[in-house]
């Protein structure tokens, strides 16, 4: 194969949430990680992936633990350190040309038609980011959905030569540096709507969805076997 395609996440590595590192706040966001999630990883029509969640080392063990109480995750789906995740990642990509590095949230879904379109895809010379603007918001507490578009949303693929990246080169963005700068990176659209943005009761921030365009019941069903099975 010319490229390997790893999902990375950070599960609890970022500083947003002052409980992240709390038995309590990691059941609630893994059982919210198999909820949505995992069951979009699961229905993935191409299984050749690589879904790393990086985790703070000190919580391991009681990540471990609490993973234990659930049937046992696919073998490509991982919950890792960071230095793990590159050592895995290396083993993964081994000598593979090209390595195509997705973002994804632990709470977030993916269109189970997703990796094989980045499979089949044939990006130009220099193209450094695939960028999703089209999805939806799914508000799993009041059970309502609507469609989305967002110009530079956290749902992109970084386009990286694998031994570039292995040896520690990474893509500085314009600006501040935030998903909202991508755009401003050498890109191309995928035009389906790919990603669905999971709303719940334990997300950093409070959402609420607009009250225009939301969905009937039969449509999320509908949209939602798409991405969950």
């Amino acid at each position: 194969m010319l490229k390997k395609i790893v999902i990375e996440s950070n599960f609890n590595t970022f500083g947003f949430n002052s409980q992240r590192l709390t038995r309590s706040w990691l059941e609630n966001r893994i059982e919210i990680f198999h909820n949505f999630t995992l069951k979009s990883l699961q229905v993935q029509t191409n299984q050749n992936f690589l879904a790393i969640f990086k985790i703070v080392p000190e919580t391991k063990l009681i990540i471990t633990d609490i993973l234990a109480k659930y049937p046992r995750l696919p073998r490509n789906v991982r919950f890792v350190t960071p230095q793990e995740g590159i050592e895995q990642m290396k083993a993964f990509a081994g000598s593979c040309e090209n390595l195509y590095l997705v973002r994804m949230e632990s709470d977030d879904m993916y269109h189970k038609s997703y990796i094989q379109q980045l499979v089949d895809c044939r990006p130009k010379d220099g193209t450094l980011a695939l960028i999703n603007q089209n999805g939806y918001a799914l508000d799993s507490i009041h059970e309502e959905m609507v469609p989305m578009f967002r110009t530079s949303p956290p749902y992109y693929v970084f386009l990286y030569k694998t031994s570039e990246y292995l040896s520690g080169y990474r893509y500085k963005l314009p600006g501040r540096g935030t998903h909202g700068n991508v755009i401003e990176l050498p890109h191309e659209i995928l035009t389906p709507r790919n990603f669905v943005e999971v709303i719940h009761r334990y997300n950093s921030l409070p959402r609420q969805l607009p009250v225009k365009g939301r969905m009937s019941k039969a449509e999320q069903q509908k949209v939602l076997k798409e991405f969950m099975g």
